[in-house]
């Protein structure tokens, strides 16, 4: 037998398909994949060790992954693909770019 091949609509290892299903539920710290990006429900949690460039300004309501509406505790994260926290982080934060 042949081994399937790698095609290029296969996600990078470890990263949700793209097709991955959207959830309503609120990504938790002891999520398998958010707990390997490192991810907090607040910013002030994170371990300094491991991620030495966080800065505690870092949130998710300031990232460009989030949407959500101003005063709302959640917002939907682009990445996650679920509702995150406004004073989340994760590894992958990015921040929004000046208007």
């Amino acid at each position: 037998a042949v081994p399937d091949k790698p095609t290029a609509d296969k996600a990078a290892p470890g990263a949700p398909p793209e097709n991955a299903p959207v959830s309503n539920d609120p990504v938790k710290e002891t999520d398998a994949y958010p707990k390997s990006m490192g991810f907090r429900v607040n910013t002030a949690n994170v371990d300094k060790v491991k991620f030495p460039r966080h800065e505690v300004a870092q949130k998710c309501s300031g990232c460009q992954l989030f949407s959500g509406k101003a005063g709302e505790p959640l917002g939907t994260c682009s990445f996650f693909k679920r509702p995150v926290p406004v004073d989340g982080w994760c590894r992958n934060f990015k921040p929004q770019k000046a208007a």
